[in-house]
């Protein structure tokens, strides 16, 4: 009987592990939307979110100006990121030199 009582709860206990899980999880998409939107269209074409690791965005861009650009803004950018994507956690960017393909 317990094993009964087991495989359902254990189910029940997976789903919602995984909608919290999931509720954290930053699309591609969905990084790439907020990201032109903060920036701007000029430092989007310059500049490509890469990956999100932990709570941290990793961004490539692929010219030293635009590097020192959004450097010199990446506070306002991660608090205007931030309230874009609600309930995620973005703590961080880190901007690196880097193919933009």
């Amino acid at each position: 009987m317990a094993d009964e009582a087991k495989g359902p709860l254990e189910g029940l206990v997976k789903s919602i592990i995984s909608g919290f899980a999931g509720k954290e999880k930053l699309s591609e998409e969905e990084i790439r939307s907020a990201w032109g939107l903060v920036v701007g269209d000029r430092a989007a074409k310059h500049s490509r979110p890469r990956s999100f690791a932990g709570s941290r965005l990793i961004v490539h861009v692929d010219d030293s100006g635009w590097l020192y650009e959004l450097t010199t803004r990446k506070k306002s950018i991660l608090n205007s990121l931030s309230s874009k994507l609600k309930g995620k956690k973005l703590k961080d960017i880190t901007f690196r030199m880097g193919d933009l393909k």
